[in-house]
């Protein structure tokens, strides 16, 4: 076995053990869009069973959003080809969120338009944990996306709970980078399926990927260091947050605890480490799913 293989799944079976993701008896439904992080997803999770005592079942789930017809016909050949138990579904979800109809960012309204397909689906299936193919890369550019286009310190979470702990969202591919990722799917010749979306490269994530990527080549450290610290959070050397209540600055200031905050202890929240809970607004009270819907 080539390191490649030792070290993704090394790491992903760190991710599973460590984060919790996986249980004896487990019905995961796998979201699969057939890009190269689901895939290999869904192949690992699959070869996983063989080495470890205890059993799961999964299926692989793809929700079409539209834009090419041919593109589901070749993945759903592959996992006929494989014998993965699958569910296909087939919807306008992408062509309705760049359509004229729309007038939110179409980003948002299909991911949440797709991410409704499937828990619906999963919930049908019998699935109580939904596995996704988020790689440490998607981490860190989600985190600085909130940073700088939502002016707040969140990302997304290994593991995290749904409508009171009906769904379980898991991330096992947490700990591995996109390049061992896009290495190891070569490796195996995995039949990683185009993305049709006319957005696929004009966004948000594509400018912070840009910019993460000078830092990386400045400093191999620098993508390690990131990770773990959104998880080591220091809030005695943060600002305490601006209100208009004239008080709030200096109670902040004498309440703030210092502490390392890990994934585990805030995935209630999406992720999100807000002293003063019952004081958000609304809007950011949602903010945890709104991340999920956007990563």
């Amino acid at each position: 076995m080539a390191f490649i293989d030792q070290e993704v799944r090394r790491l992903l079976g760190k991710a599973v053990h460590h984060y919790g993701l996986i249980e004896n008896g487990d019905r995961i439904a796998v979201a699969v869009s057939g890009g190269k992080d689901s895939l290999l997803l869904l192949w690992l999770l699959r070869e996983r069973l063989r080495r470890v005592p205890i059993d799961y079942e999964l299926v692989a789930v793809h929700v079409d959003p539209g834009f090419d017809s041919a593109s589901a016909d070749n993945l759903e050949a592959f996992l006929k080809r494989e014998k993965f138990e699958y569910e296909l579904i087939r919807t306008d979800h992408g062509v309705r969120a760049h359509s004229s109809e729309n007038r939110e960012n179409p980003c948002f309204l299909c991911a949440r338009l797709r991410r409704t397909s499937l828990f619906r689906k999963a919930s049908e299936l019998g699935c109580r944990k939904i596995a996704f193919g988020h790689n440490q890369d998607d981490f860190i550019e989600t985190f600085f996306i909130n940073i700088c286009y939502a002016a707040q310190v969140a990302g997304m979470v290994p593991r995290q709970t749904f409508f009171g702990g009906e769904v379980t969202v898991i991330r096992p591919l947490a700990l591995v980078s996109a390049a061992k990722v896009e290495r190891l799917c070569r490796r195996l010749e995995l039949p990683v399926v185009a993305n049709c979306c006319p957005s696929a490269n004009v966004n948000k994530r594509q400018q912070i990927r840009s910019l993460l990527a000078e830092l990386y080549r400045g400093n191999s450290k620098v993508r390690g260091n990131i990770f773990h610290a959104m998880s080591h959070v220091n809030l005695e050397y943060l600002p305490p947050p601006i209100s208009s209540r004239s008080n709030d600055a200096e109670r902040n200031q004498t309440t703030r605890p210092n502490a390392c905050f890990h994934h585990e202890a805030h995935e209630e929240h999406g992720g999100h480490n807000h002293e003063n809970a019952k004081e958000r607004k609304p809007e950011k009270q949602i903010s945890g799913f709104i991340n999920f819907m956007l990563s």
